[in-house]
């Protein structure tokens, strides 16, 4: 069921991105022919004033067919004929349209409610750590530690961080009003076999905000992504990050998408956001096909004072085809062996 709903939410922000294509398209006076959701033979169509909606077997992403684009219309509908101004907010609507989904939902999120803050009482005990073999259990509020009264969660993480795996450690938690004595070998981070860990998790403080509060924490969080997405691509050109790593094919996307949808509402909602965010960045990037390519050559032909010659347009687009295609084909390799070695998706920071 989370993989239906991982696919369903990931088609979702390919029709938003195709739909702002299209919306803008019809504003700026360009004929919209057919709008696809999904691909592959047409299960249903309907005509609805100029444009064809349709509906397609492969319930995976969609598309827009727009006069003049992509074939050698020149009426007065048609794309190629209209102004360098118009086509540039044509395509660059669908990048757009993904951001600002990206900012309503993580604006939906702030409103609903945001960890900022955790207390001293517990909410998980791990399976198999000293929490777990002394007796902890949730709901029990820590008080000290090896007899310093601890007045935050930051207190006792630093508190254990200062020892290692092995070392005998004593603590106190109140439960139910009354306080009891654990004493026992602190165990090792699974994910860091020198780092000690008592086993608990702290319960998280929620912050919800207003709606005009939570849209510019929506912004700057979408703004911050991006960010960090550039700061990405630099760790990658530098060899800093491994792009085997790095890079998912929709097998990982999905793969991904259903283990977290499987966490929570909240968390898929997350996920989704980012998702479109990466889905707007990576088509504004200037190769052929993708929007940024588009773009390209639109600022070329005002550069130059007339378009760039279709021979030129269509070499740089295969190239950028090519290049595309390895991509896929590489992250689907990276995913596949992955799935086949055991290894998680995304690797453990």
């Amino acid at each position: 069921m989370t993989i239906f709903v991982a696919l369903v939410g990931l088609s979702a922000l390919v029709v938003i991105h195709e739909l702002g294509h299209m919306l803008t398209a019809k504003a700026m006076g360009v004929k919209a022919t057919e709008f696809g959701v999904g691909f592959g033979p047409p299960l249903l169509k309907k005509k609805f004033g100029k444009t064809t909606y349709s509906l397609r077997i492969i319930l995976l992403g969609g598309f827009v067919k727009m006069a003049g684009m992509n074939d050698d219309d020149e009426g007065p509908e048609s794309y190629n004929q209209k102004a360098a101004w118009r086509r540039t907010l044509i395509i660059f609507a669908g990048p757009f349209a993904n951001l600002l989904v990206a900012v309503l939902i993580l604006a939906g999120i702030y409103m609903a409610g945001v960890p900022t803050d955790v207390t001293t009482a517990i909410r998980e005990v791990d399976t198999g750590s000293l929490a777990a073999e002394v007796g902890v259990q949730e709901g029990d509020r820590l008080v000290s530690v090896d007899g310093e009264t601890l007045e935050s969660w930051e207190q006792f993480r630093e508190a254990v961080g200062a020892r290692q795996p092995g070392d005998e450690v004593d603590f106190v938690v109140d439960r139910s009003g009354e306080q009891r004595e654990f004493s026992g070998t602190l165990t090792a981070d699974p994910q860091d076999p020198e780092r000690a860990v008592v086993g608990v998790k702290p319960v998280p403080v929620y912050t919800s905000y207003g709606p005009l509060e939570a849209l510019g924490l929506g912004v700057w969080r979408t703004v911050e992504i991006i960010g960090l997405f550039g700061w990405f691509i630099g760790q990658l050109v530098t060899g800093e990050v491994s792009l085997y790593d790095s890079v998912s094919s929709p097998i990982g996307v999905v793969g991904v998408s259903s283990d977290v949808a499987s966490q929570g509402a909240q968390s898929f909602a997350s996920l989704l956001a980012l998702i479109s965010i990466n889905l707007a960045v990576f088509n504004l990037l200037p190769i052929l096909p993708l929007d940024g390519g588009h773009l390209f050559f639109i600022a070329a032909e005002r550069v130059l004072g007339r378009p760039v010659s279709a021979e030129t347009v269509g070499r740089i687009a295969a190239l950028g085809v090519a290049l595309i295609l390895m991509l896929f084909v590489f992250s689907a390799y990276a995913d596949l062996s992955k799935i086949f070695t055991g290894q998680p998706f995304i690797p453990e920071p």
